[in-house]
């Protein structure tokens, strides 16, 4: 009985990690490649988030709306390693893990930043951009502590989404959170992990547009309770519509940023803009599909998780001119097409 129990333990681990989805293709280098833009999927070793609730996943298997609070981490679309992907939770962390089932850091349980299964999801509840600084220090901090990762010769992965929350603020005082401010704070952040991060890819998400959903709240009953709590400090009578100017300035602002090739001049470092997070998943006739969110009609729900992650690694796989604006769903992930992963320099 011992024998046959340890067999089928080793037939669930197969079927947790056999890539299902491209089981014919190249997607490892014979040799470490030495350059970030000569990098296939199967290379990547390590991956890290960093951000706000968005990458914490707050709420996403919450049913009632005062469990919001609970960061379900192991199901971030961008870092969660619950389950897999053949048990039909599609997060980025667990599509790699059909090209290298051997990848690390990816968060496994419930808790915040500090707790034991959060492992390099160093992404805070409410944080803004300025703290994106501090963040990239305490995820080299960790990968220099943990003995199977070596911070110089393992390709590591780290996907960053944050400004939602200084957007959210914005709405009581614009000038307050001008999108120079927010340059600086991601330039700050990305000059640490540039210095102190080797062989690394940075997924930079765009950030989301919070005003579409700010304007469809109101027309959904699901949302009418989660809307007596203030996401953002709007004033009386304001539906948030002034900051989807400001969301726009944010997303020139990033690019900006990456288009002075400043990310570019180190051959083992690169970071790309992933602008996928562009609008509100519909359903059939074009309403707002709330079953991808939280009962406070604002995070993600496991649903959402599970779209975004897809959405996340179809566009990672496009290079620049073809990359998706848009959070599609239903969408299926795809099998690279490219020989290395997209990056401004090796695919425009």
């Amino acid at each position: 009985m011992l024998t046959i129990g340890w067999i089928m333990l080793g037939v669930a681990a197969l079927a947790a990690t056999e890539n299902t989805l491209c089981p014919d293709g190249d997607y490892t280098s014979a040799t470490v490649p030495n350059s970030a833009h000569k990098l296939k999927v199967g290379d990547i070793k390590v991956v890290a988030g960093m951000g706000d609730s968005g990458t914490a996943a707050n709420g996403a298997e919450s049913t009632q709306l005062f469990d919001i609070m609970t960061q379900y981490r192991g199901r971030s679309f961008s870092i969660g390693g619950a389950s897999s992907y053949n048990y039909g939770l599609t997060t980025l962390p667990n599509i790699l893990r059909l090209f290298n089932p051997h990848l690390r850091g990816y968060s496994t349980g419930v808790g915040d930043e500090n707790s034991p299964t959060a492992n390099l999801n160093v992404a805070q509840f409410g944080a803004l951009s300025s703290q994106m600084k501090l963040q990239a220090e305490l995820l080299i901090k960790r990968m220099k502590a943990d003995p199977k990762i070596n911070i110089d010769e393992d390709w590591k992965m780290v996907t960053l989404l944050t400004g939602g929350n200084d957007i959210c603020r914005a709405c009581a005082n614009v000038s307050l959170y001008p999108a120079s401010m927010f340059r600086a704070n991601i330039e700050a952040a990305l000059d640490v992990l540039q210095e102190g991060s080797p062989r690394t890819i940075v997924n930079l998400l765009e950030v989301f547009d919070i005003t579409n959903l700010m304007k469809v709240m109101p027309l959904q009953p699901s949302c009418q309770e989660a809307m007596k709590i203030k996401l953002c400090p709007c004033p009386p009578g304001s539906d948030g519509s002034e900051l989807s100017a400001l969301s726009k300035e944010y997303q020139r602002a990033l690019v900006n940023l990456i288009n002075t090739g400043k990310y570019n001049r180190k051959p083992d470092f690169t970071v790309v803009i992933q602008p996928f997070l562009g609008n509100v998943p519909t359903t059939e006739t074009g309403e707002p599909d709330m079953s991808f969110f939280t009962p406070d009609c604002f995070h993600l729900s496991t649903k959402g998780h599970s779209a975004a992650g897809v959405s996340l690694w179809n566009t990672m796989l496009r290079r620049k001119s073809k990359k998706h604006r848009a959070f599609n769903h239903p969408e299926q992930p795809m099998c690279p097409t490219t020989r290395y992963i997209p990056t401004q320099v090796n695919y425009s």
